[in-house]
């Protein structure tokens, strides 16, 4: 079992691209959740973002990863302004990522936006999971 010590906004960048989203430190590993940080043309980029008080989960035992499936929050897809007139969303999509601990389940999601051209690659990054999709 591991323990939650840190969580973070991070930006990484690389020889052709950015990314940025999450690090979740643990007394064992660095949990990365990104998301490719360049706009390609006529597009809204993706972005990483929770809901939880992070605060909340420092000191967590780190019971499972898990990636659950990708219904839309239409509610965020309104603040952020993507789904005004006309309408900016075209195509897209999220993934949501659980951490879940002794204090419950600390939930991140990746959401993009964007022509039908450019999607933007989703990471999660850690010893028990890795997986990329293209949003």
């Amino acid at each position: 079992m591991e323990t939650i010590l840190r969580i973070e906004q991070i930006n990484e960048s690389g020889r052709f691209t950015g990314m940025s989203g999450y690090a979740v430190a643990t007394d064992k590993q660095t949990i990365k959740m990104l998301i490719d940080n360049g706009q390609s043309c006529c597009e809204n980029w993706g972005y990483f973002m929770s809901e939880d008080n992070l605060d909340n989960f420092i000191g967590a035992k780190l019971l499972d990863i898990g990636i659950t499936d990708t219904a839309l929050n239409s509610q965020m897809m309104v603040s952020e302004n993507l789904s005004g007139e006309p309408p900016y969303v075209y195509e897209g999509g999220v993934m949501f990522v659980n951490l879940t601990t002794d204090h419950g389940v600390l939930q991140f999601v990746a959401y993009n936006e964007h022509n039908g051209y450019y999607g933007h690659d989703a990471k999660l990054i850690s010893e028990q999971l890795t997986h990329e999709e293209c949003l």
